[in-house]
């Protein structure tokens, strides 16, 4: 694969590429039109469909072929195995689970929820640091998502819910509108479920909760309803990996799939672009930490899809901002070294990017290899690498 993607490209297989990924890419959206005319009328349907700034496609241009042996038909892929139970689903059966998403609503009494630790009173409708109105749930888009991770997306698309508003705010935020301006729609905890219900209901393999922490407590609220009327997907935990551990212990046997980010190395870089957030390293590493206690390495089901475990993201970014290489050694040195590993390419400089020099280009192939081959030398086995063939050399 490495020869392939060092090969010099000629104009052919330029277009040839260009073609296909046009095709790859009014493909989803074919999908998703289909299957979004049978949405019930009593579920909020979004306009457009938004990706989370890691939500692109993870696809490498090279390997568009399947191995046949793995594929199953069009109507069993996307079902969840028999053998299969999500975490929550004991919880709910037993109580614990409503018990659970009350207590976390009462902490949004004096906000606790996130690292800023807010102290605002959500339920008399201040907002915090994250924006939220209050305790009203807003949701930006719902649809099966086909740019996630191989492992999430299978052949029916991963559920994903963009939730609004963001404790984070980076400055380099690909759907800034959603996360810092909060466009969305207030939605009930029953819509939440049904939502989930729909999502299952036309072939999604998972709930993917994107930008979940300070929503906790409607997720929690949500879930137990869906499982009431019928929910088994696995449910993916998307954040920023800046979570409170105190928060983290509430969602203990409820989450299947942590999918955390790990944006930063060192604190200044993570307060310089993430507002002020300085402690982002040490709490993403205790956080991360007790994901893997929680759910365990990420292994797939025989059919290829991912039913539980951690799934770390970290987006390479230019100039070493990140502290990429850093980030690949702890990992190798606090985790197992078959823990899943995206290290993402697709970093692009959004919103106030270009306010800051050395953000505000895409990262080079030198930079993207640099890191992989760190990751490799780590003796890191379970790495998600990305096409990179149309990045920019030095």
């Amino acid at each position: 694969m490495d020869d392939l993607l060092f090969r010099a490209f000629t104009r052919r297989d330029f277009l040839a590429n260009a073609a296909k990924f046009c095709f790859l890419a009014a493909l989803p959206s074919t999908l998703l039109g289909c299957a979004r005319t049978e949405q019930p009328s009593d579920v909020m349907e979004s306009e457009n469909e938004i990706e989370d700034e890691n939500d692109v496609e993870n696809k490498e241009p090279e390997d568009d072929i399947e191995n046949e042996d793995h594929q199953e038909s069009e109507e069993n892929s996307a079902q969840p195995r028999s053998d299969f139970e999500p975490a929550y689903l004991e919880l709910h059966r037993t109580g614990q689970l409503k018990e659970r998403a009350e207590e976390l609503w009462a902490i949004m009494e004096k906000c606790q929820l996130c690292p800023r630790r807010c102290g605002v009173n959500r339920l008399k409708g201040a907002s915090g640091f994250c924006r939220t109105p209050g305790a009203t749930l807003v949701i930006s888009a719902y649809q099966p998502h086909f740019g996630e991770e191989r492992p999430l997306v299978g052949r029916g698309g991963s559920g994903t819910i963009f939730l609004t508003h963001c404790n984070l705010r980076c400055v380099f935020c690909q759907n800034w509108e959603i996360s810092h301006l909060g466009r969305g729609s207030e939605t009930s905890i029953e819509e939440f479920a049904e939502m989930m219900l729909y999502l299952q209901e036309i072939g999604c393999h998972n709930i993917n909760l994107v930008t979940p922490t300070h929503y906790s407590p409607h997720i929690l609220k949500a879930l137990d309803v869906a499982a009431g009327k019928g929910l088994r997907l696995p449910i993916v935990y998307n954040t920023s990996g800046w979570e409170r551990l105190e928060i983290l212990a509430f969602l203990d046997g409820v989450v299947d799939i942590y999918l955390p980010d790990f944006k930063y190395w060192d604190g200044t870089m993570s307060a310089k672009y993430s507002a002020g957030a300085e402690n982002y390293p040490e709490v993403t590493r205790k956080a991360i930490l007790e994901m893997h206690r929680q759910v365990g390495v990420a292994k797939p089901a025989e059919d290829g899809i991912m039913q539980r475990g951690l799934m770390i993201r970290h987006l390479v970014m230019p100039n070493g901002v990140a502290g990429s290489e850093k980030v690949m050694e702890w990992i190798a040195e606090n985790l197992p070294k078959d823990t899943y590993v995206n290290i993402m390419v697709q970093y692009t400089p959004m919103h106030k990017a270009y306010d800051y020099p050395e953000i505000s280009r895409r990262i080079t192939q030198e930079e993207y290899l640099s890191v992989v081959q760190k990751a490799k030398d780590l003796g890191l086995t379970n790495l998600d690498i990305q096409g990179f063939w149309w990045l920019q050399r030095l």
